[in-house]
């Protein structure tokens, strides 16, 4: 029967859809945003990598027939596959209309959202877990969220708020923040309260085959195996696609429903069956692989089964929670099968064990296969039907490893398996090693399992004969982003190290190589926050959630993706897919064109003004640019010559953004050559001595040299490129309208647009109406960088005169847009026998590539010598251009970079002198300031004697080792924006509205101004209403960054208020102790003016100023792997009074953890043309929640008014990233222990080069097998 719908229910609602009005390819995220209009639910990477679309579903177990709710990716499910599904969002589960659900509520009370973007999915994922589990554990919670991705909070505050719900809830662990009594909490089994209702009312599913048809898809689903086998019969010419997770679409993304038939077979019971038999387990192939691990936990109690706990603990590595409750067993096999390369973690348990797959042919004939003969087995109209596992004694040692770049939801560097069968002496009897992850048709270390047969495994010289055979059967393929061959190999041999060391009994271990076989365990994270508030002026210093953030949690807040029209179009990028300095010959757009629903190609010749996005008169301040700088005029679209890969040409534009996207890959571009090979790094620049290339923007010189001159050093360091990762992507919606455009810009600089955009139509700037309510994710991305966007997107709808939506896929994001600047620094310094710097000689430089607008080396220089005394330093801090997109402010532009360097300099030192770093860096420091905080911090953390203990434990442990740092940070503030802000009140019920030149990007602007509002006006909180920030209200004012625009709002908001006192006041005097609201009315009748505005300048009063830090950073590392773990950080900065303590401690736990992914998971990788590799969720990895501090401690010192600052208070946003850098250095104090071991003659310092990432952490730990012994 073929049907005409698809049923399922959304929220309590049920739904019929006509499958004429959707195809297959239409996926659940698509669904819920552009047929229901339901926008909580967030677009992002569409690959299921970072949980901004999980959706909540309620079903029915197809064996147990329990109803169940789970969390899936909604941008990887076809809404066909929706079928008899109860769907929640977050828009259903709660909001203002029928009250916030506590899973909503907690979130916000505990300060869990910033920008807001990630709330969403954030509040599904584990409203899924609060339904299906009435006894939730804060382990549960904490390891659920791999999948889950937040670039604001530091994720801190989210475990914190999501673990108060929990039945083991724990006031140590949660901290300061609200008391779970307090909470709105839900006891669902005593629970009288009404709500929302969850009850199943779906009707049974049909068992008769649906049959959909759509484009030229077929889509079936099937009950049985013969069903399977009838649908290919009856479709034997038609490529097909066996659908159950569809999740293989977040790996190879074109492999999503490119086939002529579908086939869902999520319902066959014949594929979900499991059973304990004689020989051993079967389980059905078709699995998700959460009820595989349900499974393999239950059945590890039976007998010969116990080595099923470790196959259920790999598999919890594998994606995340919600890619596991629809992916199956068979669907990662399958990969596998089509795509060697693939690292599979199913494929390696299983073929270490030896199990068996059951393959079944359209005659219904079984047959068994190994894992390793199943890779070449031809699967055309076969399936995998089950998988039968072996049971093992006592005698068989089995173990597996995945190391990958963070502590989840990422592809395997390298995994291995390993299953040995032991004699009673020991003896080898069976060996099977497995690997992935080394080259696509390397499985089984043949070599090495015959080498064992025999022989004593526990005995050194056996142990280094394995290791021999290892490295002659390891040979890794060569293929960027993935790591070096060498550390892929090494790695390798060291697993079956770390295995042997695992299963030796402590008889034959060492005690120092005891640890060698353990595995980093991480125990449930906690955290303190500690501050200073001042109840006499609540509401400022009032420590309270966002104003916003209950709308953030609920998807209630409007963000620009959210906005639309019935007649929107939208648009999308044409890159030059060619090395810089190649010239574009011809663009052919004509194939694209043909397409269904694209309606236009625009390039240069195009545009009826300037070709730039930065124009010449765009609105710097006036001591922005350092000398002999200049605005650059950044081409909107190639002119001819490429300035980098990946530089826009053109743009497509179509009915829908997923139709632009795919059309703009039709559009044929053709070059030619260039003179020139590009340069790509700062190292290839100053080996070429290209000094055209190199501008020195600025500098301090010495006023002396010290003469007691007993020891030089030189070194040099190097950073490359960070990811913004704002979770929305760069998007722009512009409306034209009678005599203008209406632009909505994800943009964190509203006059730049208004004026790049003028500039590229050739129109006045009057016509130009520029608004933004928020911005979900910036960091800096979103300063110059969206005019680029903007300008493309205004350029559309002016020549086509409809609305325009622009949002950037994530890959075209990466590709496109810069990011933080790479830097590189070459010194000399020399030392007195006191460790005083005698002078230093430092060469600084940062790439801006093909830009240079977003300047930073001469703002951030005074990060680099702030801290210490630096008469005798000579510094030269310059920018250099490469054939590279540009290189853009991130948070901390330039600081982060600057004291890094610095740090590590003093690092250097104290390794050579073979000194205490903190004894060199207090032997050059003066500023009292500093030094007291310095004092602070010790006394704080415990730092001295927790020094003395890891020293200790590093003497006792040779392949696990620990690291402790300290580091001070002196980071410079000053003024050198404009910014308004504008204070109405209303008369008719004395409610006030603000609306400022500030751009709400998470950091809590709305609420600080809001604040201080309400307590100059001396009114209630709830009578202030922040509105969109506009280029009306708030023209010609600069940009929301540098972490000073709340400050400078603030200012302006307190100034405009009391401007409206003032003019109050007489009014006020006349009569007898008014209420506020009387007060109003009395003003308005007397013709008062109750709006004022105010533009904040560097002429006001508030002046520049330091803000001190210091970052007590601890980290454990096991050698053996490269992996490591942060397992504390006590971090004091330096706030002055707090406006807000839950706004600020947010910002500087988020900004820390921006930089931890910097320096600990973040590589980026481009080949040797520029074409940047690493642009997907599959392979760029920021920080997830298991990758944060164990132990996270924050403090405000207190009493600690700023003298200089807005209302006492201090800059938060940016200087924590700075602190950071502990991290790495950490990392080098556990790291120089192991290569004093390894090599006592090597240095003990090895210089920063990039990130600490698990690649460089293993190799510079000097890994060699010929050392591995028992």
């Amino acid at each position: 029967m073929e049907a005409k719908h698809i049923h399922f229910f959304l929220h309590d609602e049920e739904y019929t859809v006509n499958v004429a009005d959707i195809t297959p390819t239409t996926t659940l995220l698509q669904y819920l945003r552009e047929f229901e209009h339901l926008k909580g639910t967030k677009y992002m990477c569409l690959e299921g990598g970072c949980g901004s679309c999980i959706v909540a579903v309620t079903a029915k177990h197809p064996i147990t027939q329990r109803k169940i709710t789970f969390a899936v990716n909604s941008c990887l499910v076809s809404i066909y596959s929706c079928e008899g599904w109860q769907i929640h969002t977050v828009d259903g589960i709660g909001n203002k209309q029928i009250g916030y659900h506590p899973v909503q509520k907690v979130l916000a009370d505990f300060n869990g959202t910033q920008c807001g973007f990630c709330s969403p999915g954030m509040v599904m994922n584990m409203y899924a877990l609060y339904k299906s589990n009435s006894d939730l554990t804060m382990k549960q919670v904490e390891n659920s969220f791999g999948g889950n991705m937040c670039r604001c909070t530091g994720y801190r505050p989210i475990l914190t708020a999501f673990k108060s719900l929990c039945k083991d809830a724990d006031r140590e662990v949660l901290g300061t923040y609200p008391d779970i009594e307090d909470l709105d909490k839900c006891d669902r089994r005593s629970c009288q309260k009404k709500c929302r209702s969850t009850k199943c009312t779906m009707k049974p599913i049909s068992s008769k085959i649906l049959r959909s048809s759509g484009l030229d898809i077929k889509w079936f689903k099937v009950y049985s195996i013969n069903e399977i086998f009838d649908v290919l019969q009856e479709n034997r010419d038609a490529s097909y696609q066996l659908v159950a997770g569809n999740t293989a679409r977040g790996v190879y993304p074109g492999s999503y429903m490119r086939s002529d038939v579908c086939i869902d077979i999520t319902s066959v019971k014949n594929l979900l069956n499991d059973a304990v038999l004689s020989v051993g387990f079967t389980i059905g192939a078709n699995k998700t692989l959460n009820d595989t691990i349900e499974v393999f936990r239950r059945t590890s109690k039976t007998e010969g089964f116990s080595y099923f706990t470790k196959l259920a603990d790999h598999i919890e590595l594998v994606a995340h929670v919600p890619v596991r409750n629809i992916g199956t067993v068979a669907g990662n096999l399958s990969i596998k099968h089509e795509h060697n390369e693939f690292p599979s973690d199913i494929f390696l348990i299983l073929e270490t064990v030896a199990a068996k797959l059951t393959i079944v042919n359209n005659k219904n004939k079984e047959e068994q296969l190994s894992l390793l003969n199943y890779l070449t087995y031809d699967m055309n109209r076969k399936i995998i039907k089950s998988v039968t596992l072996p049971k093992f004694d006592k005698s068989y040692k089995y173990q597996s490893y995945k190391i990958m770049p963070r502590a989840q939801n990422a592809h395997a560097i390298v995994n291995a398996g390993f299953l040995l069968k032991l004699d009673s002496n020991n003896v080898v009897q069976s060996a099977r090693i497995v690997y992935g992850g080394i080259n696509p048709s390397f499985v089984h270390a043949g070599k090495t399992e015959k080498y064992l047969i025999g022989k004593s495994v526990f005995e050194n010289t056996t142990l280094q004969g394995a290791l021999k055979a290892l490295d002659e059967d390891i040979l890794p393929d060569d293929v960027l982003p993935q790591p070096s061959p060498e550390f892929r190999k090494k790695l390798a041999i060291s697993l079956f190290y770390k295995f042997i060391l695992s299963i030796a009994p402590d008889s034959k271990l060492s005690p120092e190589n005891k640890s060698g076989g353990l595995q980093l365990q991480r125990p449930l994270s906690k955290g303190v926050q500690d501050y200073q508030t001042n109840e006499s002026l609540y509401p400022l210093t009032q420590p309270i959630p966002k104003l916003e953030a209950l709308g953030q949690v609920s998807g209630e807040v409007e963000y620009i993706s959210d906005m639309s029209s019935f007649d929107e179009i939208h648009a999308a990028f044409v890159t030059a897919k060619a090395p810089a300095n190649s010239v574009i010959t011809k663009v052919d757009p004509s194939k694209a064109l043909e397409q269904n629903g694209v309606l236009a190609f625009f390039e240069a010749k195009d545009i009826p003004g300037l070709n730039t996005f930065i124009p010449s008169n765009a609105n710097f301040p006036v001591t922005y640019f350092p000398r002999d700088m200049r605005v650059v005029p950044e081409e909107l679209f190639c002119s001819g010559t490429v300035k980098y890969y990946f530089q826009p040409v053109g743009i497509i534009v179509a009915a829908t953004q997923e139709l632009a996207d795919e059309a703009v890959d039709l559009v044929n571009i053709t070059y030619s050559s260039g003179q020139h090979k590009p340069f790509l790094t700062i190292r290839q620049i100053l080996t070429a001595n290209a000094t055209d290339r190199i501008i020195e923007e600025a500098s301090i010189s010495a006023t002396h040299q010290g003469q007691d001159i007993k020891h030089i050093l030189r070194g040099k360091y190097d950073t490359t490129w960070q990811y913004h990762y704002h979770m929305e992507t760069q998007i722009c919606y512009v409306v034209p309208k009678e005599d203008s455009l209406d632009i909505y810009p994800g943009t964190q600089w509203m006059d730049i647009i208004q004026t790049a955009v003028a500039g590229i139509l050739n129109i006045s700037e009057n016509k130009i109406n520029v608004q933004v309510k928020r911005v979900g994710g910036s960091y800096g991305a979103k300063i110059t960088r969206n005019a680029l966007i903007s300008c493309a997107a205004a350029l559309a709808a002016y020549k086509l005169q409809r609305p325009v939506k622009m949002r950037m896929s994530f890959s075209a994001n990466m590709n496109v847009i810069g990011k933080r600047f790479p830097s590189a620094t070459n010194y000399e310094v020399g030392l007195n026998d006191k460790c005083e710097i005698q002078y230093l000689n430092s060469s600084i430089y940062f790439d801006y590539g093909a830009g240079g607008n977003d300047v930073a080396v001469m703002q951030a220089m005074g990060t680099f010598y702030s801290s210490y005394k630096y008469d005798t330093w000579n510094v030269s801090g310059n920018n250099t251009r490469t054939d590279n997109h540009s290189g853009v402010w991130a948070r901390a532009p330039g600081n982060n970079n600057m004291l890094a360097m610095i740090e590590s300099i003093m690092e250097h030192i104290a390794a050579e002198l073979n000194k205490p770093p903190l004894e060199i860096r207090l032997a050059n420091i003066e500023n009292k300031d500093l030094l007291r905080f310095i004092d602070e911090l010790r006394q704080w953390s415990d730092y001295d004697n927790r020094l003395k203990t890891i020293e200790e434990f590093n003497k006792s442990n040779r392949w696990m080792k620990k690291g402790l740092s300290l580091i001070p940070m002196t980071y410079p503030f000053e003024y050198i924006q404009t910014l308004s802000s504008t204070v109405a009140i209303c008369a008719g019920d004395g409610s006030v509205m603000v609306s400022h030149g500030g751009i709400e990007i998470g950091q809590g602007i709305n609420t600080k101004v809001a604040q201080v509002c309400a307590f100059t006006l001396g009114i209630p909180l709830n009578l202030i209403s922040v509105k969109a920030s506009n280029n009306f209200t708030s023209a010609n004012n600069f940009t929301t960054g540098t972490s000073l625009t709340s400050e400078s709002v603030c200012y302006a908001t307190l100034r405009a208020c009391n401007v409206l006192l003032s003019r109050m006041k007489p009014i006020k005097e006349k009569m007898n102790n008014p209420t506020w609201e009387e007060l109003v009315k009395e003003c308005q009748n007397e013709y008062v003016d109750l709006t004022a505005t105010h533009m904040f300048s560097p002429n006001d009063p508030p002046k520049k100023y330091n803000v001190y830090g210091v970052c007590a950073t601890e980290v454990e590392v096991d050698i053996l792997t490269g992996t490591y773990q942060v397992n504390r950080v006590d971090l004091l900065e330096d706030t002055g009074d707090s406006m807000n303590p839950y706004i600020d401690i947010g910002q500087v736990e988020g900004a820390f953890i921006m930089g931890l992914g910097f320096w600990k998971t973040e590589t980026i990788i481009y080949d040797d043309e520029g074409q940047l590799l690493t642009n997907r969720t599959w392979n760029y990895k920021i920080p997830g929640a298991l990758d944060i501090p164990v132990n996270f401690r924050v403090k405000f010192p207190r009493n600690n008014p700023n003298p200089n600052g807005v209302l006492h208070s201090k800059a938060t946003a940016e200087p924590a990233l700075c602190l950071s850098v502990s991290i790495p250095i950490a990392v080098r104090h556990a790291v120089t222990s192991a290569r004093a071991s390894a090599n006592p003659t090597a240095p003990s310092w090895y210089p920063i080069c990039g990130p600490s990432d698990v690649e460089n952490t293993f190799i510079n730990s000097l890994n060699d097998f010929k050392q591995y012994k028992l």
